[in-house]
């Protein structure tokens, strides 16, 4: 059976996620739930009576999905028009839907069976479809490959989606020594974004490489202004100061992934979590030079002027130039000045299918996506730093933008250096940093104190870890 329509995979995709819910209520009688059940074989086999081979062109068929908006989805067409260019036996059809619905679709499309060839993979989803047999070991296809050079990629830039061991027994290891589940794709880190006209009209000085937590707290006081002095804050010193961002910046981490537990609550003399923590509240709370979460403010803060100063992702780049500010970058702040700097970039990165039918297409596909002409498309985006070297040493490299300045860019590159391994993800780990945002908020809001909030995120970890695990330490 050829399946000659796209849309027809579709609708059985929509059946299958509409039967699988129904199945699942509780409220259904036995009986009606065994026909759910007997439909529900019915549309498998017919999912997999569907080849992906387009019979009529004699052309290889792959699927492939990742997250975006439809401007991604735009350019990831033209992309993909590129490698059919290149690869004149295959033919790739792109699904590009949103963060939030993207990884219900991958849980259903690996439950059904039916899940694209190769599709877009965040390093914290990455142990847990491995573990479950989703994701092929592409070890095998950089070996064969004469012409890969982990060297043309930036430092341990594969080492977030390296593993090894089986099922509940997987762990994270260096690149090189277990099987590599992803192919990365860019290698993204914090920055401190800062409005050098506010900076220049209150007359404080540009944030520098070592700059403290102490420093943003001064600078920000001085650049917090009630312009007309009705006792209603114009302009923020501070704004949406990400305290992940500050505790992997001066060595920490919010996971113990060794030990599979939460490191919000402080233990054996260490308190880096719980400090960030306090440091974002006192923003707030104590000093006033960042908006509680309360206020309302019209779109985004930094871009509109009324914040100087935000911590954001590298991929904001392109956002932050709809500012009509001067702006610039720093690299995220130190909690002391003898504070080490830690520099932990990361990034998605690209797996197939364990299912595929055409592994080797699929890897022709997976490897461009990382090669030379994708890469310098994603060094022009102004969303992605790419992970290969020569795409952001090249001219390419922001060239549409006119921020941050080209003076900056060595900021860029020194975050792109990393010396040592630090594995950072475990399974459950988008679950609970959900929950942390919900909890966490009641800290911003001022209705739990900083440790209350921690020792509640300790707890959240705890509870999902062992539920991911069966209790396993």
């Amino acid at each position: 059976m050829v399946c000659r329509s796209e849309s027809f995979l579709d609708v059985l995709r929509r059946l299958l996620i509409i039967g699988i819910r129904a199945v699942s209520c509780n409220r259904l009688e036995p009986a009606v739930k065994r026909r759910l059940l007997i439909i529900l074989a019915l549309i498998l086999v017919a999912a997999a009576g569907c080849t992906t081979r387009g019979a009529e062109e004699g052309r290889t068929v792959l699927n492939y999905t990742r997250w975006g908006n439809p401007a991604e989805l735009d350019s990831t067409r033209e992309l993909m028009a590129e490698f059919m260019q290149e690869n004149p036996d295959i033919i790739v059809r792109v699904d590009v839907v949103s963060w939030q619905e993207y990884w219900q679709k991958m849980a259903t499309a690996t439950l059904t069976g039916t899940a694209q060839d190769v599709w877009l993979l965040s390093p914290a989803y990455t142990e847990q479809y491995a573990a479950a047999g989703h994701l092929m070991d592409l070890m095998p296809f950089i070996e064969a490959d004469e012409t890969f050079d982990v060297d043309d990629y930036f430092p341990l830039a594969f080492d977030d989606f390296s593993y090894t061991g089986e099922g509940l027994d997987m762990r994270p290891v260096p690149f090189g020594e277990g099987a590599l589940y992803a192919f990365t794709r860019d290698y993204n880190f914090g920055l401190l974004y800062y409005n050098k006209d506010h900076f220049d009209a209150a007359g404080v000085d540009y944030p520098t490489e070592d700059w403290t937590w102490d420093d943003l707290v001064e600078a920000a006081k001085e650049l917090t202004k009630d312009f007309n002095g009705n006792g209603i804050v114009d302009q923020w010193g501070a704004y949406g100061i990400d305290y992940t961002a500050l505790v992997a910046a001066s060595g920490g981490r919010t996971i113990d992934v060794e030990n599979r537990r939460g490191n919000f609550v402080p233990r054996d003399d260490c308190s880096l979590v719980y400090d960030a923590i306090q440091f974002c509240h006192d923003l707030i709370h104590v000093h006033g030079v960042s908006p509680s979460p309360s206020i309302q403010l019209e779109g985004d803060a930094f871009v509109t002027g009324k914040a100087s100063m935000t911590m954001a992702g590298v991929w904001h780049i392109r956002n932050f130039n709809r500012s009509k500010s001067l702006w610039d970058i720093a690299s995220v702040p130190l909690k002391s000045k003898d504070t080490e700097r830690m520099r932990v970039p990361g990034g998605v990165a690209h797996g197939i299918y364990s299912r595929t039918r055409h592994p080797d297409e699929a890897w022709r596909l997976v490897k461009f996506l990382s090669d030379e002409t994708s890469q310098r498309e994603l060094a022009r985006s102004g969303t992605s730093v790419p992970v290969l070297k020569s795409a952001v040493y090249s001219d390419d490299f922001l060239a549409p933008f006119d921020r941050p300045a080209e003076s900056s860019y060595e900021i860029l590159y020194d975050n792109m250096i990393v010396t040592a391994h630090r594995p950072r993800f475990i399974r459950g780990y988008l679950e609970f940093t959900r929950e942390a945002r919900q909890q966490l908020q009641q800290v911003w809001l001022g209705y739990l104190t900083p440790m209350e909030g921690c020792r509640r995120m300790d707890s959240t970890i705890d509870r999902i870890v062992a539920e991911q695990y069966g209790g396993r330490p």
